[in-house]
Formats: structure tokens, sequence, C-alpha cells
């Protein structure tokens, strides 16, 4: 869906633009410009961020082995989204908040809504709004953008939210890759042990 606001002579044209991305079951994936594959990353990976030297915003998500079946394949269990100094912790039905220096928590940054079988993490920066829906039973996790401020200029597991879903297996480094396991663990958090 795309709206833009122009005038013209005495028409007034709305144009939004919106685009999604998301994880799912073991985990399927789709970028922000609609590429698809499946992958099988263990640990916390980046989801997506703002692509700058100091990012507004970042969101990771942790994968983990599925228990329930003989072949190897993962899923999304938890995420973190950090805005500024803000962050939000979705740990399966459980959500923390807090802030990074134990600065004041600002409830108004991250918007959480929670209810029986979904959580809902809603962030604004500049003119766009990121919502992550959390659907705990199909282990889902969907973000829609809303705003054009950052198209082309995220990076992570969703890609680079530029309309081009040929360019949207990019490591941190800005290279692309065509393979999916180089690609995906090319984002992987090592920073942070998993059991």
């Amino acid at each position: 869906m795309t709206f833009e606001v122009r005038q013209m002579y005495d028409v007034i044209i709305i144009t939004m633009y919106v685009t999604e991305g998301s994880a799912s079951g073991d985990p399927h994936m789709t970028t922000f410009d609609g590429r698809r594959f499946s992958w099988q990353g263990v640990c916390w990976y980046t989801f997506f961020k703002a692509c700058t030297t100091h990012p507004e915003f970042e969101v990771t998500a942790k994968f983990e082995p599925r228990v329930d079946t003989e072949q190897f394949k993962t899923r999304t269990v938890s995420f973190n989204v950090t805005v500024g100094n803000q962050y939000a912790i979705v740990n399966r039905r459980n959500v923390v908040t807090g802030s990074i220096g134990n600065k004041h928590v600002d409830s108004t940054v991250i918007h959480i809504k929670e209810d029986e079988h979904l959580i809902t993490l809603m962030f604004k920066s500049k003119d766009t709004t990121f919502t992550l829906e959390w659907t705990l039973s199909k282990h889902l996790l969907k973000t829609t953008i809303s705003g054009t401020d950052y198209n082309g200029k995220l990076c992570g597991l969703l890609g680079n939210a530029d309309g081009d879903k040929r360019n949207d297996f990019q490591t941190p480094d800005g290279i692309e890759v065509s393979d999916v396991t180089t690609f995906g663990e090319s984002w992987k958090i090592n920073e942070i042990m998993c059991d």
C-alpha cells in the first residue's frame, strides 16, 4: 500500500508507503522487499536496524532449535526492541521494559499492547512507524513499516527495504551474497552467548 500527499491544482493526492517483513515457523523469512527464504540459525541475530554509525533503533531476534521434530529446525522464541536508550524484551509471552544506563523508562517510546494471543510493539523514528506483532503459538514475528524515512536505510535479516528484493542478502559490511547461510550467519550477534 502506498500513500503520498501532493496537491495538484485543486486535487489532493494521498499516497501511503507500507511494507512488511516477517519470520514464521521454522523460520520462513520474508524480507521487507518480499524475498522469501528459510534458514536455521541458532542464538541472537539482527532482525533489522537503522544502518547508520549510531542506529536510532535495533530489533534483534533469538532462534532456538525445535524439540518436537527429529529434523533440525529452529524457530523464533524471543526478540528485543531498542529505541535510543529504551528497550523492550519479549521472551515468549513475557515482556520486560527498561532503559540503558538506568535512565528513566519512557513508556511513550515503545508502545506495548498485549492480549491473549498477540503482543504488539510500536515505535516511531522520524516520520516512520514500525509495528511488530508477535504470535507465539505460530512463532510469527511480523513487522510493518509505515513511512519512507528508512527506505534503503535498513539492514539485517529483513533486508534493506529499498524496493528491490534482489539485493536483500547483504552482510553487515554491505557485501551482497547469494548463499542464505552466509547471509544469515553474518547477522549473528557474537557478543551474546546462548545455551
